[in-house]
């Protein structure tokens, strides 16, 4: 059994033009998963180039720097409307009500900011693809076939976020020859990850490769590591 890595980046794309564009992050306690969101900022940003006024990302809470620092350093008297991309991968808690609270304690300290919300990163075929590439990584030149991929994700309170994590995992099994894929969840739902193990040596899984559904390092990626030894 091997245990691939957090997805850490998203492929590179077109960056549409026109407006700021801020990156919300949850925030992490793991100087890793601080340092790989603003390594990601710092790639939009290039990517960006002159196109976008400004390019910038802060964290809800638990790092530096905050929503609120990074709105105070952005162009917004010129460009009062702001593009803001939740960094989650599911429309659980967080991307429903955290992070559009906290853009909203924003607008009242600068009334004439206006927010542009986008959608929560995941299901996406380039998520699909990263992932793929991730387990093919653990994998090491072994085959796919005979291998049983468990999908380990964060886990919610809200049923959407975890249906999320199921859709995942059955669009990540779908045509790529792998012999199933399981979902679990590191915290707040079930199956957990030691469950989901269990689930596909029952199976008589030739090959398993834990796939942590996770854009960063960080706490909760060592913790599914963890449990998957």
């Amino acid at each position: 059994m091997t245990t691939g890595q957090p997805l850490m980046a998203i492929s590179g794309g077109a960056v549409s033009a026109g407006l700021p564009l801020l990156i919300v992050g949850h925030g992490t306690r793991s100087a890793a998963g601080v340092a790989g969101f603003c390594g990601l900022v710092d790639r939009v940003r290039k990517l960006a180039g002159q196109r976008l006024p400004a390019v910038d990302g802060g964290f809800i809470e638990l790092s530096a720097p905050s929503v609120a620092e990074v709105v105070r350093r952005m162009p917004v008297a010129e460009h009062p409307d702001v593009v803001a991309v939740p960094l989650v991968l599911t429309a659980a808690g967080h991307g429903k009500g955290d992070i559009p609270a906290a853009l909203a304690r924003e607008r009242q300290h600068q009334p004439g900011l206006r927010w542009r919300y986008g959608r929560p990163l995941g299901p996406h075929p380039a998520l699909l693809d990263a992932l793929a590439a991730r387990i093919d990584a653990a994998l090491d030149g072994r085959p796919r076939t005979g291998t049983q991929v468990v999908l380990a994700g964060r886990g919610s309170t809200d049923p959407d976020g975890n249906a999320e994590v199921a859709k995942v995992a059955r669009l990540l099994w779908e045509g790529r020859g792998y012999a199933g894929v399981e979902f679990c969840f590191i915290s707040l739902a079930e199956p957990s990850v030691p469950a989901a193990l269990d689930k596909v040596r029952r199976l008589g899984a030739e090959r398993v490769v834990v796939a942590p559904y996770f854009l960063f390092a960080g706490v909760l990626p060592d913790r599914v590591a963890a449990q998957a030894g």
